[in-house]
This record gives C-alpha cells, sequence and structure tokens, in this order.
C-alpha cells in the first residue's frame, strides 16, 4: 500500500489545489486499472485527516480501491462564486486528474465522507448520478432548505443547487437501475443525529431508496474509523470488487 501528495491547478478554483491518494499494492492486486473511491473530510480538517486519524489506509488495503482524498477547506463542497466552485473541482477537475496521474478506472465511482464530507458525499453523488455507483456519508451535515439558507445566507433560488432535500426530490424520479446505493450512519449521541434523521424521514416520504443506520457512539474519529469498514464493503460491492485476505 503507498501514498501519493498531488497538486495540480484546477480550472474550477483558479489555483493549485492538493490531494492524497491512496494506492493500491500492485503486487498483491494487480497493475489495476482500480475503481476510485472518493474520500471527503469534515470542516475541521484537509486532505490529509482520513491517513492520520484513522486506520483507512490498513482497513481499504485488501480492496483493490484507489482511495483520493481531496483539500475542500471550509467550502462545504459547494459550488459558491467564481473562484470557490468546490464542486466542479471534484466531479470534473479531479477526476480528470486523477484519471491521467494513475490507473483509475473508468466509469462511475464512489464517494464517501464524515460530516461536512458526508453531507458533501450524499450531495454530489445523488446530484451526479451518472459519476456515482455508491454513496456511504458518516455523521453527516444534512441540513434543511431553511437552515441551508440561514447557513449560508441564500436566497430560495440560490439555496435550490445546493439543497440536499430539493436535489433528492429530483433524484427520486430517475428509474431505479440508475441510482446510486445511498447508505448513511449517525452515532446515537452525535449533535447532528436529528439532521440524520429528518433526512432519512424525507427520503422514505419521497420514495427514495436507501439505508439509514444508527449506533452508539458521537462525532469522533473512533465512530468513523470503526464504521468506515462497513462503507468499504458496500463500495467493492457496487464497484464489482472483492477483497484479497
Amino acid at each position: 500500500m503507498n501514498l501519493a501528495t498531488m497538486q495540480f491547478h484546477s480550472r474550477a478554483l483558479g489555483r493549485h489545489v492538493t490531494y492524497t491518494a491512496i494506492l493500491p499494492d500492485p503486487v498483491r492486486h494487480g497493475p489495476g486499472p482500480y475503481p476510485v473511491l472518493y474520500q471527503l473530510h469534515g470542516a475541521s480538517d484537509d486532505h490529509t485527516a482520513w491517513v492520520h486519524f484513522s486506520r483507512l489506509v490498513h482497513h481499504v488495503a485488501p480492496y483493490p480501491l484507489l482511495v483520493v482524498m481531496p483539500d475542500g477547506g471550509l467550502s462545504w463542497w459547494c459550488n459558491a462564486g467564481p473562484r470557490e466552485r468546490y464542486e466542479d473541482f471534484v466531479v470534473r477537475d479531479l477526476a480528470d486528474h486523477v484519471g491521467a496521474a494513475f490507473a483509475a478506472r473508468p466509469g462511475r465511482a464512489a464517494i464517501g465522507g464524515l460530516s461536512m464530507g458526508g453531507g458533501g458525499a450524499v450531495r454530489l453523488g445523488l446530484k451526479h448520478p451518472g459519476r456515482f455507483a455508491s454513496i456511504w456519508a458518516h455523521s453527516s451535515s444534512l441540513p434543511s432548505p431553511e437552515r441551508l439558507r440561514e447557513r449560508f445566507g441564500l436566497s430560495a433560488e440560490e439555496a435550490d443547487a445546493d439543497d440536499v432535500y430539493a436535489i433528492a426530490e429530483r433524484v427520486a424520479r430517475l428509474p431505479r437501475p440508475s441510482l446510486p446505493r445511498l447508505t448513511f450512519d449517525c452515532g446515537t449521541g452525535d449533535f447532528l443525529i436529528e439532521e440524520n434523521r429528518a433526512f432519512h424521514r424525507h427520503l422514505g416520504a419521497i420514495g427514495l431508496p436507501h439505508t439509514y443506520r444508527e449506533h452508539p457512539g458521537a462525532h469522533t474519529w473512533e465512530y468513523w474509523d470503526l464504521h468506515v469498514r462497513e462503507a468499504l464493503r458496500q463500495h467493492a460491492e457496487m464497484l464489482g470488487v472483492t477483497a484479497r485476505p
């Protein structure tokens, strides 16, 4: 298992950006190409967080997955203005660079994350269903439309592009085979538990297939490190790869 730190110029952001990648061991998994998992960090972290604060490198070692962890700052993984277009950065610029730099398999990828990154994974995964086969988010920030407008001072029209409730309603009208598999979880002691429960109820009301799980735990790396292992199993299944013990 190897780690790479990459820097390139993003057209969407108008500057150089950095990401970390976990590379499959070619001796163990062959030369590739490998399916890609985009793993997003939370609001207080950066592109190194999943490597430094969890055992993700260890957990993903049995899988032939290329794990890409971009730096999103405090962007909430949204497009905001002409030079803060983090959604475009992830789904366009980053994907292009990963495809050129590594033995990345074309086609649909997986996406996951925690907290701010969990909300970003759900929103980006649902907003771009043709790009992602699997979504798994932990302890996600999933604000209601009203809370989203309050948080960022947006008008109803401006908030619509980033409103995960509205995005889910649009996606629910798509043919079922084209939908990504969506799972999200939250600790019962997490301060975001009610946001997750409310979003779960909304998905049920609009008939969008998903899995929601609650476990003992809080907004901690101990919780995320435990449950990211379940996420990896789903991603591998949906991307058509198996673990090699």
